[in-house]
């Protein structure tokens, strides 16, 4: 009997500490679907897919010396899989190394002859093109010409570029890694440790955004048959699976998308998974992705509806083909999430083609000025290998002008684990000074809104005082940067120090040593939960100088602030900001009505200033200890839930006076 060829595939998995662990869905769906087929499962035998990150040698030592190695790559684990790759093909030059994922550029050659391990580069949908792979295996022991496969010629080394295999449209043969149990080896590795999960619908995307390889094979949208999904969901369901990250590219946009909603909030309701689900949703359908989110509503994997607005200036839309999104739907949300009370956050891109200074600024307030109780993200734009941003064409047009961030979690990460993400720090329309400057704006706009830490603050200025957002953080960071000694100007300062650095690191493989801190703060979303960590050690103090810092900067505008509002300004700031604190109900005594004021211009309505005592009740039921408020601060996969200052609520005077009266007879008595 002929020996069977081995397989080993590799999957690893983004970095976790402690995070959920994903389990290899990509690998594990194409072995699914190649095993369909009697001649893989007569000539192939499948080890155990390699996904979890562990000591490297380990791995090297785990993977041994297959016939086919088949590494999935994208951009959390290129740099490791190219290490792995080259230490398994030194010890068995024999062994037949095949790259796929959406990593390594479509009908490029580059990684080839950068990777002298690397045979093979199977592109596009990995199934079909992975079982032609494992045939001309089987048959003549080595690569060949292929559709959607860019090789190695055994012959004489040279490159042979393949044209780009197309989409299959039935997605119906393709058998479910969870229903075949390909699932169940992946999930007993992790031996207890938190896992997440992949949930397929659909494939494809309508949409051609430049910064975004999901729309690189096309826009020819197909779906998985509903069966499936929903015996999908069950699986994960039954297995407790923490965190659910959703590969489709709109969800919402599909009509059956609320029954999938509604299948996910009935296997909760069963078995109390999954609790975190992780999708992008629709650009353009904002009732429907409103009315498809709704049977999740009283589940905790509703933790808000996400809005993929990315920039809010016509001539980026334009550069970077987003043009087809529709603005009206966006705001359309946002005032339906604020009649409703539905939490939303905007992401936000900093860094796209035609995308200004001033323009980024003015979009960055787009939506906290519609809902103040809304939440902006923004990440800086990191170029992908299969965007159409990353062409040659692309970057002379725009004048792109990147920096290389290396991801290493910790300082004894060994080396062969770092990855490198590169990132867009000048364009044509936004130059290298003016994009550090708006990593500063966008770190105190997330520090003071999202992170909830200046809130109330904000609320006064624009929602009742009418001062323009963009003037009042540009005249917030003009005083901070002339004040480096106060808390808040020392943070800005590490931020900028950041990005002086951030700026230098040009080279791609470039490692830092252990001993070289990484400029984490020149990401303002990173930099903003850093200093919300640590201005929490000194919160009274931070009430302070955010109260005078509002005083400023309404004097220097023209709106100088009552000395009552402004005192009690400072109390709210004080007493209501989410912090780590022991359990508390503390009655505070107030010189106006503001905390009535603040409430009702969060919900759109105006409440005119009085002036008098007033009284109002705080309370925290719970203690929250420093662990829980950083881990609280760092969840990146939360979009800042649960950060919301405590609530003041007007004190019952009758009652409170009842109150004095009865301690006052228990004195005497």
């Amino acid at each position: 009997m002929l020996k069977k060829r081995l397989v080993q595939m590799v999957d690893i998995s983004a970095p976790h500490d402690n995070s959920p662990i994903t389990l290899p869905y990509a690998t594990s769906s194409i072995r699914a679907y190649v095993e369909t087929f009697a001649d893989i499962r007569d000539n192939f035998t499948f080890a155990p897919t390699i996904f979890i990150r562990e000591d490297f040698d380990a791995m090297v030592d785990r993977a041994g010396r297959p016939d086919l190695l088949a590494l999935s790559c994208y951009v959390w684990n290129f740099n490791t899989s190219m290490a792995l790759a080259a230490e398994v093909k030194r010890r068995s030059p024999r062994t037949i190394v095949v790259l796929g994922g959406p990593h390594p550029k479509y009908g490029d050659d580059t990684v080839l002859a950068a990777y002298p391990a690397v045979d093979g580069i199977a592109q596009g949908e990995g199934e079909a093109a992975f079982l032609d792979v494992l045939r001309m295996i089987a048959t003549d022991g080595k690569l060949g010409p292929i559709d959607g496969l860019t090789f190695r010629d055994p012959q004489d080394g040279s490159f042979r570029v393949s044209q780009l295999r197309g989409r299959p449209g039935d997605l119906s043969t393709r058998p479910s890694p969870y229903g075949v149990g390909l699932m169940d080896g992946p999930l007993a590795e992790l031996n207890g440790r938190q896992a997440a999960a992949l949930l397929e619908s659909n494939r494809g995307c309508p949409f051609q955004c430049t910064f975004c390889d999901w729309g690189s094979l096309g826009s020819k949208m197909a779906e998985f048959p509903i069966e499936r999904v929903f015996a999908d969901i069950d699986w994960i369901s039954s297995n407790g699976i923490h965190t659910v990250w959703s590969a489709d590219s709109n969800f919402g946009m599909r009509k059956r998308d609320k029954e999938i909603a509604a299948h996910l909030a009935d296997a909760y309701r069963r078995n109390g998974y999954p609790r975190r689900l992780v999708a992008s949703t629709s650009k353009n359908s904002s009732r429907a992705v409103l009315d498809a989110l709704r049977p999740l509503a009283h589940t905790p994997m509703f933790r808000g509806l996400t809005l993929s607005l990315q920039t809010n200036s016509e001539a980026a839309l334009r550069d970077v083909k987003r043009q087809n999104i529709k603005h009206s739907a966006y705001y359309e949300m946002l005032d339906h999430a604020r009649a409703t009370g539905t939490r939303t956050y905007t992401e936000m891109i900093l860094g796209l083609p035609g995308e200004t200074l001033a323009s980024f600024k003015e979009g960055l307030v787009v939506s906290i000025d519609r809902n103040p109780h809304s939440s902006v993200v923004v990440y800086r734009c990191t170029v992908l290998p299969n965007a159409e941003m990353a062409s040659t064409t692309d970057r002379a047009r725009f004048g792109l002008s990147t920096a290389w961030l290396s991801d290493r979690g910790s300082p004894d990460l060994d080396p062969r684990f770092i990855e490198s993400h590169e990132i867009v720090v000048g364009t044509n329309a936004m130059p290298e000074p003016d994009w550090g400057e708006a990593v500063e704006y966008a770190w105190l706009v997330v520090l003071l809104h999202s992170l909830r830490l200046g809130h109330p603050a904000l609320l006064l200025l624009r929602h009742v005082m009418g001062l323009n957002y963009v003037t009042i953080f540009d005249s917030m960071l003009n005083i901070l940067r002339q004040r480096p000694d106060r808390l808040l100007g020392a943070q800005l300062r590490y931020t900028q120090r950041a990005i002086a650095q951030f700026l230098t690191l040009r080279d791609p493989a470039y490692r830092p040593p252990p001993s070289e801190n990484l400029p984490w703060r020149a990401d303002p979303d990173a930099s903003a939960r850093i200093s919300r960590v640590k201005l929490a050690e000194f919160s009274d103090q931070c009430a302070a100088e955010l109260t005078m810092l509002s005083s400023a900067v309404a004097q220097t505008l023209g709106h100088p602030i009552d000395m009552a509002v402004r005192d009690d300004l400072f109390l709210i700031l004080r007493h209501t900001t989410f912090r780590p604190v022991q359990a508390f109900d503390q009655v505070l005594e107030f010189k106006t009505n503001l905390p009535d004021v603040l409430d009702a211009a969060g919900a759109g309505r105006s409440v005119a200033i009085k002036h008098g005592p007033t009284q109002y009740r705080v309370k925290c039921p719970e203690g929250i200890s420093p662990d829980a408020f950083q881990d609280r601060i760092k969840d990146n996969a939360d979009f800042f839930v649960d950060l919301d200052p405590f609530s003041l609520h007007a004190e019952d005077k009758s009652a409170h006076a009842e109150d004095k009266t009865a301690s006052a007879e228990a004195r005497l008595a």
